[in-house]
């Protein structure tokens, strides 16, 4: 039959009764094996199996094609871009701080690391020194400098250790969640049920309890990540507000207040730490000149949804009773890993000379991402506030730890125990850490921490690789079952990453943070402590640094 629409004859079999089909013959390809070249079945070439791009492994290539790929390969031109900046200096925050410990050669084999006498004796040191530093008689946490010296006071029996339960490991922190205090609600603890904003507006549905935030972040449209991520972010603001670090007054010498993101991503926390800034200067729009609050975001891939795009959709959107004033806002993006940006060249030095307050956050950076971003800041000497939220502490690494001269001093010690300490014993310790976050994740798998919120993003919390790893190290269940603890697996791991954090708290105090005898800089009050619960996330303990 001739189809006057396409000007050919219709080359496909119908039945009598059916007339005027528009579609053309084409060959069908039954087999996954084959393809379509020309209008003609052929036989696939192989190409061998697809395998991460050595270049960028966030993409994948088929493995004969690639010697060609690599010579195209957009990592490559992104790479050269990044070096070419001012602010890149090829591994200049390596290399964490302190002593490596014990040697290669002095190291246990790994033939004595398997063994679980050992692993028992490195868990009995973890709970006795936990025990020392946090669960003192005052309730207060002892720092270094107190230890030194009175070790033996309170060594604990062997009846006492196994007695330590979960939940005196958990309280050791105190809880203090501010999400609702941002929120605006008083008396009312903001759940994690979902709840409508505003039924027009695209992310701004499935949100939490509706407060002045949720209904800030709902009309700029940002994309907080779901109903537990948006209480992260509350609770953290509330933190920055309630250390002063929110500037409320215009300087009188015109200077802006600066907010730093590490590990930024799309910038989210950031962007509304720094629309609360402008919120409380909206006041003094009419001043001349008018307040701005500088944002700058470190990440080292582009992504979308970001920050600028919700700050340039802002202009013009705005009340006396905003709670976020992003058009106040002024972003930079500095694309670049932790690892090799110089912050002094980043943060270009007039406009840290002209801050009013300079603060530094950073919400969930993975692993020795916390200890790369706390390096980095070396050398700033106007920061006024430090407020990172830690994260997968099993992809921790000795060789980037910054704790590392604490962690000798607190396990090569009476209080310790131990004979020496290094590399191979941390990566045992840090593999613990992941047994409070899978037994967290057993528990939302069994019902009672699932969510309603179909456009909530997922919190990951990566460990090394349990197959890869099997057999390499005691299971953590296994020497708390030989030990007889009470804590369980549980309780061992989250007080393995406490002292992990603990070691971070003592190198900003001591030595990132630590006054200049040649200066007048002031001292810096640090902290450790849970910014939600852990049905919020597993992962809810907050490192908070402030100016005297």
């Amino acid at each position: 039959e001739w189809l006057s629409k396409n000007h050919h004859l219709c080359e496909i079999i119908v039945p009598g009764d059916v007339k005027n089909n528009n579609k053309s013959k084409r060959p069908r390809t039954d087999s996954p094996n084959t393809e379509i070249e020309n209008g003609k079945q052929r036989k696939k070439k192989d190409r061998g199996k697809r395998v991460p791009c050595p270049i960028d492994p966030s993409h994948f290539i088929f493995e004969s094609a690639i010697a060609r790929h690599v010579l195209v390969c957009p990592a490559v031109k992104e790479r050269q871009e990044v070096a070419g900046k001012d602010y890149y200096s090829e591994g200049i925050n390596l290399g964490g701080f302190g002593s490596m410990g014990s040697l290669c050669q002095e190291c246990p084999d790994e033939s004595s690391v398997r063994d679980l006498e050992k692993a028992k004796k490195l868990a009995c040191s973890i709970l006795r020194v936990f025990h020392r530093i946090f669960l003192t008689s005052d309730g207060s946490v002892c720092m270094m400098d107190e230890l030194d010296g009175n070790e033996n006071s309170s060594k604990l029996s062997d009846q006492e250790l196994q007695n330590i339960t979960e939940k005196e490991i958990y309280d050791a922190l105190s809880e203090v969640d501010l999400s609702q205090v941002e929120e605006g609600i008083s008396g009312v603890t903001p759940s994690l049920s979902s709840t409508e904003v505003h039924d027009n507006e695209p992310g701004a549905k499935h949100v939490k309890s509706s407060g002045r935030l949720t209904h800030a972040i709902a009309k700029h449209r940002i994309k907080a990540g779901g109903p537990r991520h948006l209480r992260q972010i509350a609770s953290i603001l509330g933190h920055v507000r309630q250390l002063g670090l929110i500037s409320t007054n215009i300087s009188s010498d015109g200077k802006n207040p600066l907010i730093v993101e590490m590990g930024a991503g799309r910038g989210m926390t950031g962007l509304v730490v720094a629309g609360a800034t402008g919120a409380s200067l909206g006041n003094n729009i009419d001043v001349d000149p008018s307040p701005r609050v500088n944002l700058h975001l470190v990440e080292r891939s582009g992504t979308r949804g970001k920050a600028e795009t919700k700050i340039r959709a802002a202009e013009g959107k705005h009340s006396k009773e905003d709670c976020l004033r992003l058009d106040l806002v002024d972003v930079t993006r500095v694309k670049c890993d932790l690892a090799h940006v110089n912050m002094s060249t980043a943060l270009p030095s007039q406009l840290r000379s002209n801050s009013s307050k300079t603060v530094v956050v950073a919400k969930h950076l993975c692993g020795a991402g916390t200890d790369i971003a706390l390096k980095s800041l070396r050398g700033i000497r106007t920061i006024d506030g430090c407020i990172m939220a830690t994260c997968c502490h099993g992809l921790c690494s000795w060789s980037e730890y910054v704790g590392r001269d604490c962690f000798l001093r607190l396990f090569c010690s009476e209080l310790g125990s131990l004979s020496i300490f290094g590399e191979k014993e941390f990566n045992l310790l840090k593999r613990w850490t992941s047994a409070s976050v899978l037994e967290d994740s057993h528990i939302s798998e069994a019902g009672s921490r699932t969510s309603t919120d179909e456009n909530e993003t997922k919190e990951e919390h990566y460990t090394e690789n349990a197959e890869e790893e099997k057999g390499r190290f005691p299971s953590i269940f296994t020497v708390v079952k030989d030990l007889g603890l009470a804590c369980g697996g549980k309780g061992l791991g989250r007080a393995c990453q406490r002292l992990i954090d603990f070691g971070r708290c003592e190198y900003m105090r001591n030595d990132l943070f630590a006054p200049d005898s040649s200066s007048d800089d002031k001292c810096f009050n640090v902290s450790i402590l849970h910014y939600v619960s852990r049905d919020v996330t597993p992962q809810n303990a907050l490192l908070l640094a402030s100016r005297n």
